[in-house]
């Protein structure tokens, strides 16, 4: 087993802070790496390729002189780990 890992958790272990006894901990999305932790990181799971191609159409219009500025909006999911501790009392 593997303690969540990052950044993150590093700051949160140098103050004695704990995942997720004291701090819950959410990822904006999922990475491959997700996998080897214990508990596993709760996070938002979407297509990020949706994004990229707004991108890409955004910077079209934009290059052609277009005012570009829609909205778009994007299905996600919360996928709840075990990052997610309980309610302080």
């Amino acid at each position: 087993m593997f303690p969540v890992g990052g950044a993150a958790t590093q700051f949160l272990l140098n103050r004695g802070l704990r995942v997720p006894q004291d701090v819950s901990l959410i990822c904006c999305n999922m990475a491959p790496y997700f996998r080897r932790y214990q508990p596993t990181i709760s996070h938002v799971g979407w297509n990020d390729q949706l994004m990229v191609d707004r991108i890409a159409r955004w910077a079209k219009n934009i290059s052609h002189g277009k005012e570009d500025q829609r909205q778009t909006l994007t299905k996600i999911e919360f996928i709840e780990g075990g990052t997610i501790g309980p309610v302080a009392k």
